[in-house]
């Protein structure tokens, strides 16, 4: 048996793959490892959006250089970073057998197959131990132009009761300071039939919760012949006819569907698309959640188009309040960028005074670095690290703030909570999430992992909520 360990870093998508990757290997007849030291295939699915994301693989990549002269096996690199750093990684570690980019990913699952099932062929002499594999010999798989980019089937593993459903790849929004469009090339949506397809099968393994992903899902948008898909308002109202499926549209096919659907999130959105339509279906779906990631970036219009956001801080606004009246109790998050070359005081102050009118309900925030390849990266970083880095504890330390008081308002409350692990602190008690993507800890055993519990929020400590179960 050939066993395989799996590494994977950065965001919701690669994770996704990898989910779908190790499905493959798994149908092919590769087992996972238990640890690295007993594999004979090492995989990292590397990520490239941000420098210390790339510095932790250069990290491990010298820890499996190490391992890899104790005990021999093949060691692949794919995912972003390699797409991005593919020559620079073959030069530094020359230990890597093979660099796997971006867009080969389909291509090196079905060459994994043909290993696990002895064959030897060119394309597999790197691999199965000939000479060094030549990983140009993989098709491209960013046939994009042709409509040929392909997705993976299913993304999930037998007996997962959460699942990631990619349903675009790429993006065509060239944010200045962005390295995804650079690595993951042009927008690209999957065929609604394919989603459907995959979300059928991953109800009827027991799947709870489904994340619909892409760069940027508001713009799915997938164009049919005839007029095959309707498209219409779901439960309001008769569908229309018509040549394309956006993202509203699928989101009412899903759920025409599959109207016991427990729990659908998406990620992630990008303010310019985010429609009326899509707003309404959170009072049209109860299985849609009421949680929205919504990356605002910064709050002053000046630093927003040095960015290439392409919308300003009243449309922002304006946005929000649109949201909030037709999806009440909508928990808002974002991602909030600082230190971008060129952003002054004013600049960020005027990012403190938006998260105070916002008021979000959680944000992921860190600091500007050059990503070479990007339009960012021409300019010059006109903000030192220091200043970055104590702009950063301003932003946090407000978010904290705000965070913690609108959690302690939803104290009393009862919840409907997924249940996802034993909690590592204290035995006997269960770690859930609520559909706002809030955690939850409440007594309980560790057979209810991945069903739904009814729970009482009872008190807060730290961004994390603590009650009991209450019947439902």
């Amino acid at each position: 048996m050939k066993r395989f360990w799996l590494e994977t870093y950065g965001c919701q998508m690669n994770k996704a793959e990898s989910s779908a990757l190790e499905s493959e290997m798994l149908n092919a007849g590769w087992i996972p490892a238990s640890f690295p030291e007993e594999a004979d295939l090492v995989i990292l699915n590397t990520c490239s959006v941000r420098a210390t994301a790339e510095e932790r693989i250069w990290g491990r990549l010298g820890r499996f250089k190490a391992l890899k002269e104790k005990h021999p096996y093949t060691l692949v690199v794919m995912g972003c970073m390699a797409q991005r750093l593919k020559g620079a990684i073959q030069e530094r570690f020359p230990a890597v057998d093979m660099v796997v980019g971006s867009f080969q990913k389909g291509a090196f699952s079905l060459m994994l197959g043909r290993a696990a099932s002895g064959k030897r062929d060119a394309e597999l002499a790197g691999f199965t131990g000939g000479e060094p594999f030549d990983a140009s010999l993989l098709p491209d798989m960013r046939l994009q132009e042709e409509g040929r980019f392909s997705f993976a089937k299913r993304h999930a593993k037998k007996g997962d009761y959460k699942a990631l459903v990619p349903i675009m790849h790429g993006c065509d929004n060239f944010c200045s300071y962005c390295i995804v469009p650079h690595v993951r090339g042009r927008e690209v949506s999957r065929e609604p039939k394919a989603v459907y397809a995959e979300i059928g099968e991953l109800l009827e393994g027991g799947v709870k919760e489904i994340t619909l992903l892409g760069q940027n899902v508001n713009s799915y948008r997938f164009g049919l012949r005839g007029g095959e898909e309707p498209s219409g308002a779901g439960e309001r109202g008769p569908a229309e006819k018509r040549d394309f499926v956006d993202f509203p549209a699928l989101i009412d096919g899903i759920f025409r569907r599959f109207p016991g659907l427990p729990w659908l999130r998406f990620l992630t959105s990008h303010p310019k698309d985010f429609s009326e339509a899509l707003a309404e279906r959170f009072s049209v779906y109860s299985g849609l959640c009421r949680h929205i990631h919504l990356p605002v970036q910064h709050g002053s219009d000046t630093i927003l188009k040095a960015m290439n956001r392409q919308y300003t801080r009243s449309v922002y606004l304006s946005l929000v309040e649109r949201i909030r009246e037709k999806a009440p109790g909508v928990l808002l998050g974002t991602d909030i960028l600082i230190g971008f070359p060129g952003e002054t005081d004013r600049d960020f102050k005027e990012t403190l005074t938006l998260m105070s009118e916002v008021q979000f309900d959680d944000a992921f925030t860190y600091y500007y670095n050059p990503r070479e390849g990007t339009a960012a990266c021409a300019l010059e970083d006109t903000v030192p690290e220091k200043l970055k880095l104590e702009r950063l504890k301003e932003v946090i330390d407000l978010q904290r703030g705000i965070s913690a008081a609108k959690k302690r308002k939803r104290l009393g409350r009862t919840v409907k909570v997924l249940v996802e692990e034993v909690s590592k602190k204290k035995e006997g008690e269960l770690l859930a999430r609520t559909e706002g993507d809030e955690m939850v800890v409440f007594p309980g055993e560790s057979s209810r992992i991945g069903g739904f519990a009814t729970v009482h929020l009872e008190e807060l400590r730290g961004a994390t909520f603590y009650g009991r179960e209450v019947p439902s």
